[in-house]
């Protein structure tokens, strides 16, 4: 086990902290999480993930984009 510092605003630190024990979990195991998925996906989301909604003409297309793939 290490210990990793990091610099990060005072008001951003104690927000994390109310919203990590309103939730019930330490403010590490989010920390430690938010790391672990990045190493699993090497992604970085900034921000809130934009949803999309797929309608029947999207789910056509994105059906018919599988099919020219798995040939």
């Amino acid at each position: 086990m290490t210990t990793l510092t990091i610099r990060i605003e005072e008001d951003l630190k104690i927000k994390a902290f109310k919203q990590a024990e309103k939730l019930g979990v330490p403010l590490t195991l989010v920390v430690k999480n938010a790391l672990k998925n990045f190493i699993e996906s090497s992604r970085i989301v900034i921000g809130k993930p934009e949803t999309i909604a797929v309608t029947p003409k999207i789910q056509k297309k994105m059906d018919q984009i599988g099919k020219l793939l798995s040939k």
